[in-house]
């Protein structure tokens, strides 16, 4: 057995650090702050996701299989039937049910986007012009363009559904037809 083994330690004296080396290691430590707090796990999980949307923009929007359409982009009601194994009459009636439901919710969504955006103008209106009292007034601006635009989206599928084909938004717009859902 070697001795030095167990022979006590005798406590080491500290070496001294200089006050250059000390402010070095102050200054790599308040330098490693912004490495340490950013959240590395989280930016590449993020990027994962949006290569991910990237990919699927690049691929191009899915085909919509519950309808069979035809060239002209109108909607084959035989065929349809034929896929979900239902008589045309069924398809038809589910179509005219599904048209109901568009107009109602197009109508909905509209007159609530008409109220929140009347409210937000009376919001605007009683706010005091400051900068910490007018950014919530202008924060809710988006939601009021979102029900606009949930209300033209159930506009158009409206529009799809009444024509038996699907027209492009801009079709929609352009049309010489009755543009309200009915």
């Amino acid at each position: 057995m070697r001795r030095d083994r167990w022979q006590p330690r005798r406590p080491e004296t500290p070496k001294r650090v200089s006050l250059l080396n000390r402010a070095w290691s102050g200054v790599k430590w308040i330098g490693s702050v912004p490495g340490r707090a950013f959240p590395k796990p989280e930016v590449v999980e993020s990027g994962r996701i949006l290569s991910g949307l990237i990919g699927a923009v690049r691929r191009g929007a899915r085909r919509d299989t519950r309808f069979r359409v035809d060239e002209d982009r109108r909607i084959d009601l035989e065929a349809t039937a034929f896929l979900h194994g239902m008589k045309v009459w069924q398809v038809e009636s589910l179509l005219q049910r599904r048209r109901r439901q568009t107009a109602l919710s197009a109508y909905i969504f509209f007159g609530a986007g008409w109220a929140l955006f009347f409210y937000w103008l009376f919001e605007i209106a009683i706010t005091p012009w400051a900068s910490w009292s007018i950014a919530p007034v202008l924060e809710f601006a988006p939601f009021c363009l979102f029900l606009f635009l949930t209300a033209f989206q159930s506009g158009l599928q409206n529009y799809q559904l009444r024509t038996r084909r699907l027209a492009t938004a801009w079709e929609y717009l352009t049309t010489s037809e009755r543009f309200w859902p009915s």
